[in-house]
Parts: structure tokens; C-alpha cells; sequence
């Protein structure tokens, strides 16, 4: 459910007069008005789900969100591009830096989580894929745009295969599922709670994550928000932040309730969610503000880089036209909500 909008804080001077506060009123409630805030998001098994469900977003944004499933990073770009969304939540990093290289008017604000091997290849056992070899010939979906598919286009690329030798589908998690079903494709590199489900039904973990990232294909998930919501309704943006970090804090310290409610509203079991839950590196939001992250306001992390190789990879897949210079991908993360979240 969702909550009608409360005022939001504001200082007001010492020594005001009664005079002066009465006139300050209008234009109080007028700039803490936050409009229903258009979230992109996905069903999937993070702690995300845990301030949704519990409607801690909602809370602490204090205003309205209207909550638009997505089925990849490219369908937030398009909604950034659009004005359709103002806060993309778990976008790919991959995304992310396509969407900077290409002038979309948004900003990373925070990550959601460094995603390691929570996103990997998922084969047939019955196919007895063993090596890069055994891949000619099959047929393997991802969601393009994602960073799933930035892995499986690295993981073709390291290995010498080229897309005459494996056939690459665009499917989001859902079809895959059903492809996966009806015996329509070999494989996929997706997230669960898709990846969990082909795994339930005579799948198998290929691993290529390790390999992959030693390579420089790291991938992550993100917030971002469009510039001009974030300029105008910037404590908004930051309750959301705040919203996140509170469910962290609780998968953190009871990590079986936060499964059980995870679980629940993604729609798997406790276990499964529980099991998905410790694929990931969650970093924490005090965290993200250090060197080795996002870095904090006017003080760049190291993380702008590998946007900065990530969007040198579009190029070289003819995804994007062009990949900018590292300042661009800075300038393109934006942690001072950040920092007001954590103070």
C-alpha cells in the first residue's frame, strides 16, 4: 500500500518572526510536495524486495510509488529517455554505462550490490556441457542490454567464440523460463529468481564469473535517478536510500526473516532465497562511499573506471557508437544523497 505525502524537514531560522514563518509556510509545502514517484524495478531476490514489501520506500521517500516492473536495464534507459521513470532500481552496470555514454539524463546515486557469481551461465545437465568447445551450436537467451549480457558476450569473446558459433537470444527472465521449457534454447545467463528456476528444472551452473572478473568484466547493480526529479525532489531520492539501507541492515542481522520476506515477495521459497541472497556482495552504504566504490561527493571511486571499460566494450559489440573519457563517467555518479543517507 502506499501512504499520502508528509512534509518534508526544512531549518528554519532563529529568531524568525511569526510574520516571516507564516509566509514561509506556502513555500514550505510547496517544495516538500514529492508527485507519485515512477520506479523501474525488478522481481528479484534482494533485499530491495524487503523495503518494498514492508513499504519502507514509500515511508521514508514519504510519497506515493508507482512500481513498473522491468525486464532489463535497456527498458529503463528507454523510460529515463522518456520521462516514464524517475528512479531506476537495480539497473546493470552495463546499462548504466550505456545509458551515460549516451547522454541519458540520469545519475548513479548508490549501488544495489556487486553482483559476482549471482548472475552466471545456467546449461542443461543432460547437455554435459564441460568446456567453451561444447557451446557451437547451442542456443543461449539473456536479456541484451543487461549485464548478463555484457558477461555472456565476454565469456564468447575470451573463449574464441563468435556468434556463428553460438546463437544468442534476446529474452527477459520470464520467457527465458518458458523457452527453457518448452526445450527452445540450451541454455541461459541470467539472475534469479529465473536462474533459480532453470537450476530447479535440470539446470546447471557453467561457471564464468571468476575467469571473467580477473578479465575486467565486473559487473554490478545500481540505483539511478533522472536529473531533473533528483533536483527537484532530492530528500525524496534520499529516503529511498535511507529505505534500502534499513533493509540491508536487516538482512544483515537477521538474514532468515529477511529470506522469509525476500521469498515471499518474489515469489520463491525462504530457501531459495535464502541461498540467492548469499550469492551476492551487498556493500554497505557507508561503504560505497569509500575509493573503492562510488567515492563520495567530488572525490570519484574507483568504480567509474569500470563503467568507463564497460561502455569500451559496447563499442567493440557495436551496441553503443561511442564510449566517453573517464571524467564523463564520474561526473555520472552522483553520491551526495548518498552521504545524506548515511549521516
Amino acid at each position: 500500500m502506499v501512504e499520502q505525502s508528509v512534509i518534508g524537514r526544512r531549518r528554519v531560522m532563529a529568531g524568525a518572526t511569526g510574520l516571516a514563518l507564516a509566509a514561509a509556510l506556502p513555500l514550505r509545502r510547496a517544495r516538500a510536495a514529492t508527485p507519485t514517484i515512477n520506479i523501474g524495478y525488478f522481481v528479484e531476490t534482494k533485499p530491495t524486495m524487503i523495503a518494498k514489501a514492508q513499504g519502507w520506500f514509500e515511508e521514508m521517500a514519504a510519497a506515493k510509488i508507482n512500481w513498473i516492473e522491468m525486464g532489463s536495464g535497456a527498458q529503463i534507459n528507454a523510460g529515463m529517455v522518456g520521462g516514464s521513470l524517475d528512479i531506476g532500481m537495480g539497473i546493470g552496470s552495463s546499462p548504466s554505462a550505456a545509458g551515460i555514454s549516451q547522454g541519458i539524463p540520469y545519475k548513479v546515486i548508490a549501488m544495489l550490490d556487486n553482483i559476482g557469481p549471482a548472475e552466471e551461465m545456467t546449461v542443461r545437465a543432460s547437455d554435459n556441457i564441460k568446456a567453451p568447445a561444447d557451446f557451437k551450436g547451442k542456443k543461449i537467451a539473456t536479456p541484451f542490454g543487461s549485464t548478463s549480457h555484457f558477461r555472456l558476450m565476454g565469456f564468447l569473446k575470451t573463449n574464441g567464440l563468435s556468434l556463428s558459433d553460438v546463437t544468442v537470444l534476446d529474452l527477459p527472465p520470464e520467457q527465458i523460463v518458458a523457452a527453457w521449457k518448452r526445450g527452445d534454447i540450451d541454455g541461459a545467463y541470467v539472475w534469479s529468481p529465473a536462474k533459480a528456476e532453470l537450476l530447479a528444472d535440470g539446470g546447471a551452473v557453467y561457471e564464468t564469473y571468476k575467469e571473467l572478473d580477473a578479465r575486467g568484466y565486473v559487473i554490478a547493480d545500481l540505483f539511478v535517478a533522472r536529473n531533473a526529479f533528483a533536483k527537484a525532489h532530492g530528500m525524496a531520492v534520499t529516503g529511498i536510500l535511507k529505505a534500502y539501507g534499513k533493509a540491508l541492515d536487516l538482512y544483515q542481522s537477521k538474514p532468515d526473516e529477511a529470506a522469509a520476506i525476500v521469498g515471499k515477495a518474489a515469489g520463491v521459497s525462504t530457501e531459495v532465497a535464502a541461498a540467492n541472497l548469499k550469492e551476492y556482495d551487498f556493500v554497505p552504504l557507508r561503504e560505497q562511499l569509500t575509493s573503492q566504490w562510488l567515492g563520495s561527493p567530488g572525490k570519484p571511486g574507483a568504480f567509474a573506471a569500470e563503467l568507463e571499460h564497460t561502455a569500451e566494450f559496447l563499442v567493440g559489440q557495436k551496441s553503443i557508437r561511442r564510449a566517453l573519457k573517464l571524467p564523463a563517467y564520474q561526473k555520472g555518479i552522483d553520491t551526495h544523497y548518498l552521504e545524506e543517507a548515511v549521516a
